[in-house]
């Protein structure tokens, strides 16, 4: 009984054991995958929100998965190791792939390094992350021969995985509110809220964390709105507030030209010649409200996620309006 009485003292977990010494932590992390969740729950999921309940019910769903990623965030820091990789499926190449995690673009929370999951996860082949990789396997499903799709970006690799796989695209870079430039760098601009194209002339639009640089996001939007033929889809990420019913204004304009009212943050370009662009809002629900007063006959949040595509991270959520 005494034998039985100091055994059971000894704490299951010795912390002067590495009990990750003798396993990679890439087979750390699919043992930890299997154990956490069944085939059928690793798949990609696609779920429709339009308001905050919605989004907190999907929260509520979601906690299982970000207790996962708490789990290897731990384990990575534990190894020491700046990088691992997580294996999956990549949209963009059609194969299995290792994705590339670090500390890139990380969050710090009191004083530890939070892996930021949609930015990171790059693909070792097309060097697309996760929320790169994810857009374009929406525009794939979207697209269908004879299709014309406008792309809110031209230097960056979503253009250049797509235009290779896709014949009708067009591209441009957005300069900035205060900027005049048609082309910089041999790349084309634009400005958003005052397209060259003509009306009903794209199937597709893709914006990827465009909108939220201009505090006229509704003629942004507008012009969005015209420029798609009838039937069309507007697909895009912005800064956006889950929690809030109304959008945070972060900067207006003023005699001289865009003034912050917030503490100021930018977004660096992919041209160098562009200077980075201030962010005027991060968006509350009212962006659906928006949408719709711009000519949209359906707008919508979703939130993504999917453990064999390697999409992860904090209710990664993009939006549709449809014409």
């Amino acid at each position: 009984m005494e034998k039985m009485r100091r055994e059971q003292a000894v704490p299951l977990m010795r912390r002067d054991i590495k009990y990750i010494e003798g396993v990679q932590m890439e087979e750390a992390v699919e043992i930890t995958r299997h154990c956490f969740f069944r085939d059928e729950e690793m798949g990609i999921i696609d779920k429709r929100v339009c308001n905050p309940e919605e989004f907190r019910d999907a929260y509520m769903e979601f906690i299982k998965y970000w207790n996962f990623e708490r789990c290897l965030g731990e384990m990575h820091k534990y190894t020491g190791r700046e990088t691992f990789y997580y294996y999956g499926k990549c949209v963009v190449c059609n194969t299995p792939q290792p994705f590339l995690v670090d500390y890139q673009a990380a969050e710090e929370e009191n004083g530890n390094k939070k892996i930021n999951w949609q930015e990171r996860l790059v693909c070792a082949n097309c060097r697309c992350n996760s929320r790169q990789r994810f857009m374009l396997g929406k525009i794939f499903e979207e697209y269908s021969p004879g299709k014309k799709i406008l792309l809110y970006e031209r230097a960056t690799n979503v253009y250049d995985k797509l235009v290779r796989e896709i014949e009708d695209v067009t591209g441009f870079e957005y300069g900035g509110i205060d900027c005049n430039l048609t082309e910089t760098e041999g790349i084309h601009c634009e400005d958003i809220c005052r397209l060259s194209y003509e009306d009903e002339s794209y199937d597709l639009l893709v914006a990827n964390d465009v909108f939220e640089h201009t505090p006229n996001y509704v003629e942004a939007f507008s012009e969005a709105y015209r420029v798609l033929k009838k039937g069309g889809k507007l697909l895009f990420t912005v800064p956006f507030n889950g929690n809030s019913v109304c959008t945070q204004h972060r900067a207006e304009m003023g005699e001289n030209g865009l003034i912050s009212i917030e503490k100021e943050w930018y977004h660096n370009r992919a041209v160098p010649s562009l200077a980075p662009l201030l962010v005027c809002q991060i968006f509350g629900w009212d962006i659906l409200d928006a949408l719709k007063e711009s000519g949209f006959s359906d707008a919508c949040g979703k939130i993504y996620y999917g453990l064999t595509n390697a999409y992860m991270g904090y209710l990664p959520i993009y939006f549709e309006a449809s014409k």
